[in-house]
């Protein structure tokens, strides 16, 4: 079961991110006059409610229809009539009453000022809606120009800003929204109009009040926080304004962790693909990450790097072509990559091997040196090695199924003796192969990969995979194998298992200390959870996950955390125990100064990490 209230526990690194540009010290000085947020229910006296209203997961659920809920929000302080009033909300589903009409739902009051939203019929793109503003006449559309656009998605978190101010010496009103989509590079704020009657929208009125929709008796409205600001700030002004978690600062500094490397995205070239760590006897960290993105073509680029003073400084040591998304690993005295040779519809299964520390490696140039499989195509990801039984397990899909990508992957448990020679491909046997069922989940399954390698409790191999999914997410998937790894065995009706984070790559290992599976995984908090999308692309909060069973699992911690769901990211986490620590490297996509990430997937930093004594985190 998910407990939500670890999405709010205190990081272990303070981090904060943001703009670095000209305007950073004017943005990072932009503190609200007044600020509600919904964390419990009280909120120091600020808070009355009224009809159906309820708090949870740092959000308030107001009721529509004929119970509708309404948040009274109250201020100790005056402001001038110049401000600029937050909010952040998900639209709802509309009704078909509210389709019908194309009535104007107002969401938010303060004083004359009230903002809106209309449902429209879109036979291309479906439902969608309209953000704008309204006079005290309530005649919205008919004072705003330009006209508001109805463009923003059902389902889809939106952060809505209006600004009063004086231009000219009259009275000016201009609203703005920003939709928070997981699929668009930018996640920019949008200027939908301003008044220009001549009428006075009176704002003296410091209080606000926030209702549900009164036609709309089926789906509660989620609010996430509001505020005021005593100032009618800019589109500058407006950029960082981001909503908050608890104990996390506001984004205005530079990328967490320690950076191992970094290139722009104004290159075309993106870094830390499928990134892995691995520590020697000696205790060197070593690490890797693949070069893509439209400059690299189809070249496939590892980087190796290696760092002597535990992760603190990093330096390049080699450079390996014509291999992807590996796996490293450490066998008797040497370190290992396994992955693919190309991408997708082009890899073959291949293997290297250095014995000097990742200065150099061997070439796969047949069945004898590291080609395991000449036949086409495979897909992986640095997923885990495990050695179990006398011998190495590693998970794998094929590209055989039909379709394209989610849909044509088959999962696969692929293994060698711990004494053969890991270079031939004689040594590897394989199970049979699972494909892909349109069936499971109800129709929303859209395919499994990139399986973690584990022991069960029991002693059999297993794959704990990724589940991609039409809409939502927060599955994963475990098949368990014979104990020879031949055999393979799947109950859809109990081995999808709930797992915050599933629909994006995730890395787990087992613990023989503590006896618990570790995990690192991208899950989703409610705040940033819309059904506009799947899960698969929300990346921007990394937890720390803990299960005695592989079945129940809990977040024991929130690591890594930014409130833009486009731009910023760390993913592909790869880790390894160290003594009493956590390592572990992240592919992320962070702000830089010159634009940032290309968006969340295409990053622009590879970064490393350390949770110190990451056994306190069990609970008994």
């Amino acid at each position: 079961m998910l407990s939500v209230a670890a999405f709010w526990t205190a990081p272990y690194e303070v981090y904060s991110a943001g703009r670095t540009d000209r305007t950073l010290n004017r943005i990072a000085d932009i503190r609200p006059a007044m600020q509600w947020d919904f964390e419990d229910e009280v909120n120091d006296g600020k808070i009355s409610k009224s009809g159906g209203v309820r708090f949870g997961n740092g959000l308030a659920y107001l009721n529509g229809g004929g119970n509708t809920g309404i948040l009274k929000l109250k201020s100790d302080q005056s402001l001038s009539s110049e401000r600029t009033v937050w909010i952040r909300l998900r639209l709802p589903y509309p009704t078909k009453q509210e389709l019908d009409t194309g009535k104007p739902v107002v969401f938010l009051k303060n004083g004359g000022l009230q903002l809106y939203y209309i449902a429209e019929t879109d036979k291309k793109k479906g439902y969608v809606f309209g953000i704008g503003g309204s006079s005290s006449t309530g005649n919205a559309t008919a004072v705003m120009k330009p006209q508001p656009q109805i463009n923003v998605p059902q389902g889809l978190w939106v952060q809505v800003a209006a600004t009063i101010g004086r231009e000219a010496g009259q009275q000016v009103v201009r609203v703005y929204y920003r939709p928070e989509f997981a699929n668009k590079n930018l996640n920019n704020w949008i200027y939908s109009g301003k008044y220009v009657s001549a009428e006075k929208v009176t704002v003296t009125q410091n209080d606000i009040e926030v209702s549900g929709n009164p036609n709309n008796s089926i789906e509660p409205l989620p609010v996430d926080e509001v505020r005021v600001y005593g100032q009618a700030l800019d589109f500058d002004g407006l950029t960082n304004l981001w909503p908050a978690m608890k104990n996390f600062t506001k984004p205005v500094g530079k990328v967490p962790g320690t950076v191992i490397d970094y290139v722009p995205s104004n290159t075309g070239r993106f870094i830390a693909g499928s990134p892995s760590i691995v520590i020697l006897e000696d205790g060197t960290y070593i690490a890797k990450g693949d070069d893509y993105g439209p400059a690299a073509g189809i070249s496939e680029l590892v980087r190796v790097y290696r760092s002597v003073d535990k992760g603190k400084t990093w330096k390049k040591i080699s450079e390996v072509e014509g291999l992807t998304w590996a796996s490293l690993f450490t066998h008797r005295k040497a370190i290992y990559m396994l992955g693919t040779t190309a991408g997708h519809g082009l890899g073959h299964t291949a293997i290297i091997k250095s014995t000097d520390g990742g200065a150099t490696w061997t070439e796969p140039r047949d069945a004898d040196s590291g080609l395991i499989f000449s036949d086409l195509s495979y897909h992986t990801a640095p997923v885990p090695v495990v050695v179990h039984g006398g011998r190495i397990w590693r998970t794998m899909e094929d590209e055989k199924g039909p379709g394209g990508w989610g849909t044509n992957f088959r999962a696969f448990l692929m293994s060698a003796p711990v004494d053969a020679d890991l270079l031939k491909a004689s040594s590897w046997t394989f199970s049979d192969h699972l494909a892909y069922d349109s069936t499971r989940l109800g129709g929303r399954f859209k395919g499994w990969l990139e399986g973690n390698t584990l022991i069960t409790p029991e002693g059999h191999p297993a794959n704990m995979l990724r589940v991609s999914m039409a809409a939502g997410g927060g599955k994963t998937a475990l098949i368990t194998y014979s104990k020879d790894g031949k055999t393979s065995g799947f109950d859809p009706q109990k081995d999808f298992i709930d797992f915050p984070g599933g629909s994006t790559k995730f890395h787990i290992l087992y613990d023989p200390v503590s006896k618990n599976y570790w995990a690192l995984s991208n899950a989703v908090p409610e705040k940033h959870n819309g059904s506009y999308y799947s899960e698969g692309m929300i990346r921007n909060t990394l937890v720390l996950m803990s299960s005695k069973d592989l079945r129940n699992w809990r977040i024991a911690d929130t690591l890594l955390y930014h409130p833009d769901i486009a731009k910023h990211a760390f993913q592909y986490p790869v880790f390894v125990f160290d003594g009493n620590d956590i390592v572990f490297v992240s592919r992320t996509a962070y702000d830089d100064g010159v634009g940032g990430a290309y968006r969340q997937h295409d990053v622009n930093y590879f970064t490393f990490h350390r949770i110190p004594d990451f056994r306190r985190y069990i609970t008994k």
